[in-house]
């Protein structure tokens, strides 16, 4: 209560908010407060790091007529080394392991959401992840890499479609456009409205990009930015990382279409809220630690400590799958079954 008097929380008649509910949780404290009609939950959404301030923690609100504070007193580690157990998570289509929260492991079921944006400066852990991303997935779908740095994702050429080019890269997009369009069609005939509902054979398709800025071709965005908009129903993702997601790089309006956004630290408050949204300033403000993000999906914001994977361990575990490899120039329909 001392922070709502502090930042001035008091309507012209002198109402403040009110502390309706307090309960123990595993992760700390849950509170529910009575806002009096003037105070909206919007500003206090806005001022969250005033209270995570005071209570030293993290701090998650949401609203349903009431504002419910979440207070997280726990700490994060500051390594968290890989380790990767799908099974209890079997009724997900395509979990992804995102990193611990006070609460526990974070899961993202990448065919639900199913983009992801990933940002941050270099150095704090933002290729890293796309290693853990891609090792959860290869098990479960087919995986296309557009790496234009061509050394990060070499190691993976026999078990993935990785570019070497820009030619390379606009070739393996419009394969997959084409795919789509196939997709849609193919849909559209069974009388299903996603793949999920399916009876056929339709593997899903993850494509990786690694710094879209790099991709300076019209033609090439554009079809990013149509994947990104028309291929949630068929069965292909996008995950699309970043240093700094401008308009110039990710239009606004396929930016709303990431449900789901990972944000390792960011140079300023501006680029936190690019990534994150207008009201989250969050990954200006994490600590300087490797593997720190703020992972964000639909509402809700939470702090999470990335698993980490040493090339050297990426390329040992690499070595015990079988090669999978496909051309990404022939049409998907050819490529081997799940």
């Amino acid at each position: 209560m001392d922070t709502f008097d502090n930042l001035g929380y008091v309507t012209k008649d002198g109402r403040r908010p009110l502390l309706v509910a307090k309960k123990k949780t595993p992760y700390g404290w849950h509170l529910a407060f009575s806002l009096p009609p003037g105070i909206s939950f919007a500003k206090v959404r806005r001022q969250r790091e005033y209270f995570a301030d005071a209570v030293k923690g993290w701090v998650n609100l949401s609203w349903d007529g009431i504002l419910h504070m979440d207070v997280y007193t726990g700490r994060l580690p500051k390594s968290l080394p890989f380790q990767w157990d799908p099974a209890p998570f079997g009724k997900m289509t395509l979990p992804i392991p995102v990193g611990v929260s006070q609460q526990g492991l974070e899961v993202l079921d990448l065919a639900e959401s199913p983009h992801l944006l990933v940002a941050g400066v270099p150095g704090f852990g933002k290729s890293n992840f796309l290693h853990v991303l891609i090792h959860s997935l290869l098990p479960r779908s087919l995986v296309c890499i557009i790496d234009l740095k061509r050394l990060e994702f070499a190691y993976l050429r026999d078990h993935a479609a990785v570019t070497r080019n820009e030619g390379e890269a606009l070739a393996m997009l419009r394969m997959l456009n084409r795919e789509m369009e196939r997709r849609i069609d193919t849909l559209e005939a069974a009388g299903v409205v996603k793949v999920q509902d399916f009876a056929g054979e339709m593997p899903y398709i993850v494509l990786v990009v690694d710094e879209v800025a790099e991709l300076k071709d019209e033609e090439a965005l554009e079809l990013i930015d149509r994947l990104v908009r028309l291929a949630r129903a068929v069965g292909i993702s996008v995950v699309a990382a970043t240093q700094r997601p401008s308009t110039k790089v990710i239009s606004g309006d396929t930016r709303a279409m990431f449900a789901a956004r990972l944000c390792f630290q960011v140079a300023d408050e501006l680029n936190s809220r690019m990534v994150l949204g207008e009201s989250c300033p969050l990954a200006a403000n994490l600590p300087g630690i490797k593997g720190r993000a703020i992972f964000k999906f639909g509402l809700v914001e939470k702090e999470v400590q990335t698993m980490f994977l040493p090339l050297q361990r990426a390329r040992e575990l690499i070595r015990q799958r079988p090669a999978r490899g496909w051309q990404y120039q022939c049409e998907v329909k050819r490529l081997p079954p799940r």
